[in-house]
């Protein structure tokens, strides 16, 4: 299923992007040889959006603390966000506005996206999208 991406950073994106969105590991084909399985168009679409454009994942812990990743596949790119935050309120604003419409989605409905805003993946894991603007782009 790697078979279209051929450099270490994509796969890894790749994987990363695989678990988010929930799908499971059938880890061995008929040769017994270890695979994975998803509908590779989706995945392969965030791996393009993530050569134009950074992918914000942003964590909501128990405590309201928060952990942010950047999926990114850009050169020299420097993340806005710090890796961790004492809650939401000290994210930048337009993180949580961003944030706010995604809180909006019911995080039992897998197949949720706001165009330029981003997808909620779970009850506590948000997918916040940059556009052409930056981050202020809301």
């Amino acid at each position: 299923m790697l078979r279209n991406i051929s450099y270490s950073k994509e796969k890894d994106l790749y994987i990363s992007l695989f678990y988010d969105l929930g799908f499971h590991a059938d880890w061995k084909d008929a040769q017994g040889k270890k695979m994975l399985t998803a509908p590779e168009d989706l995945l392969l679409a965030y791996i393009e959006h993530a050569k134009k454009y950074p992918i914000y994942r942003i964590k909501i812990n128990e405590d309201g603390s928060v952990i942010t990743d950047c999926y990114e596949l850009l050169d020299n790119f420097q993340p806005e966000l710090e890796k961790c935050y004492a809650g939401v309120d000290e994210l930048p604003k337009w993180v949580q506005d961003k944030l706010a419409v995604l809180m909006l989605l019911d995080h039992n409905q897998h197949d949720q996206e706001v165009e330029t805003v981003g997808r909620r993946i779970s009850e506590n894991i948000f997918w916040v999208f940059i556009g052409e603007s930056g981050g202020d782009n809301t």
